[in-house]
């Protein structure tokens, strides 16, 4: 808990200190008697009290800003990489002035830190207690949001995580303000977005952003998107239906027991490194950000998107170079967008055991956010030509799909290849790109169970190079 935290850090500290305060995320997870992700601390002369600190232990201080226009110190602990505190310079003359400059009350708290860590009286000018009690965001001030805009998507993080009301007037100046988020490092953005998606209600807050105009702020694409009717199989536009879906994908990816039962727990895995469940969303809400300019209209009215997945795995691309995301994470939205028509062509369409497991092989685990995308597109699309009974059949598939790949495809396309470009070579063929599509059609052929042994990889080999000498 915090108490310990301080002790901890600022116990073995000797001599007089300059008035010394904690403030932030930790005092407000001390109100909501929560453990502290990190401890903030706050005072003047705050690069010379992290080298203090650090001196009375194995630590080093590391300068960086932790939020706009705030120098921070975060003295870490060499021997454990999780054990650090942060000393930010206050802000102003006084602790109140610094409290008025933050952005909201229920962050704008401190608590005074004496002798040895021990804390003392609460500095609370703008009852940041009170709000917390009443599980309230206010901004501290009518400039808060002006000051820094990332502020109004941090309203709505604050929300989200601690599942807090935004109060109305907070409501209204983020409305108001959110043009200025243009001037916002996209680095920024896409942090607080992330946030908002690891939360388990995060659909309640896209809507919140997209009625208060911070969504088209952030993503101009989706503009083109309300208002682009579609086909019959449809119920609402295109963006309706991309909300809809990120709803149903929201619930199916937290819920992975309730639908696919002993493999839950595989699915849940899958989706925790490298922010792989909130990307997952992002590319829910964006999935068929194609569609607008894709859309045709055959002489019979029926409504048509070809390539739309195409085009919307480019224009995800460009949102992803545009949000900063790691290439990892640009990547992995970028394949979810392209390939979320294949995985319900797999359903649709009758497809041989190689073409199925030459996909599987391409998009390897990321197959199990596909699925779960297709289960979500389908639970979304609920126009006239839509039925009950395809939803129905769709889930068993789905279920048996994820069951086959933790229980047998996974494993098959882990498994070495049976032959290699020496065996090949042994049997007189040339090195080149002839000798690259007979690899990859056998390993194919492996995948798929067509050959089990080496045995039978040489001779498919040979089927397919009618001239190598083995077969003369």
């Amino acid at each position: 808990m915090l108490k310990n935290e301080l002790k901890q850090w600022l116990e073995p500290l000797k001599g007089d200190s300059p008035p010394l305060y904690v403030v932030g995320g930790a005092v407000r997870d001390h109100f909501l008697s929560r453990v502290p992700k990190d401890v903030d601390l706050m005072c003047q002369g705050a690069d010379t009290m992290a080298r203090r600190v650090a001196d009375t232990r194995n630590a080093a201080v590391v300068p960086f800003q932790k939020n706009a226009d705030e120098p921070c110190f975060r003295v870490a602990d060499r021997g454990t990489s999780d054990s650090f505190i942060d000393i930010a310079l206050m802000r102003g003359d006084t602790v109140i002035e610094d409290l008025n400059r933050r952005d909201f009350t229920i962050n704008a708290i401190a608590i005074q830190v004496e002798q040895g860590g021990v804390t003392g009286d609460i500095i609370d000018p703008l009852d940041g207690v009170g709000d917390i009690k009443q599980r309230l965001i206010r901004m501290t001030s009518p400039d808060a949001l002006i000051s820094d805009p990332l502020r109004i998507l941090r309203a709505v993080r604050f929300a989200a995580s601690l599942d807090f009301t935004i109060e109305e007037a907070t409501l209204a100046a983020m409305r108001q303000h959110a043009p200025l988020m243009k001037k916002t490092a996209n680095e920024r953005i896409l942090a607080e977005l992330l946030e908002i998606f690891k939360t388990g209600h995060s659909i309640r807050f896209v809507q919140m952003m997209d009625e208060l105009g911070i969504l088209e702020v952030i993503f101009p694409e989706i503009i083109q998107m309300k208002g682009c009717t579609q086909n019959t199989y449809h119920h609402l536009d295109v963006w309706n239906h991309s909300l809809l879906m990120l709803e149903h994908c929201e619930y199916i990816a937290h819920h992975p027991e309730e639908f696919f039962g002993p493999e839950g727990r595989q699915v849940s895995e899958n989706l925790k490194p490298h922010n792989r469940l909130p990307l997952l969303k992002l590319a829910a809400m964006l999935h068929d950000v194609g569609k607008p300019e894709t859309r045709g209209v055959k002489e019979d009215g029926r409504i048509t998107f070809y390539g739309h997945e195409q085009k919307g795995a480019e224009m995800v691309s460009d949102i992803a170079f545009r949000l900063r995301l790691p290439n990892q994470a640009h990547e992995f939205v970028r394949i979810l967008v392209a390939e979320h028509i294949n995985i319900l062509s797999l359903f649709f369409s009758k497809t041989k055991p190689t073409t199925r497991m030459r996909w599987f092989r391409k998009v390897k685990d990321d197959c199990i956010p596909l699925i779960i995308m297709g289960m979500a597109d389908i639970r979304s699309t609920l126009g006239p030509a839509a039925s009950e009974e395809r939803g129905e059949k769709h889930l068993r598939w789905s279920q048996k799909t994820v069951a086959a790949y933790y229980g047998k495809i996974k494993k098959q396309l882990e498994r070495r290849n049976l032959i290699s470009g020496d065996d090949l070579i042994a049997r007189g063929m040339t090195p080149g790109p002839e000798m690259g599509r007979i690899l990859k059609q056998v390993r194919n052929a492996q995948d798929a169970g067509q050959v089990t042994n080496r045995e039978e990889a040489l001779a498919l080999a040979g089927e397919l190079a009618p001239g190598d000498k083995s077969s003369g």
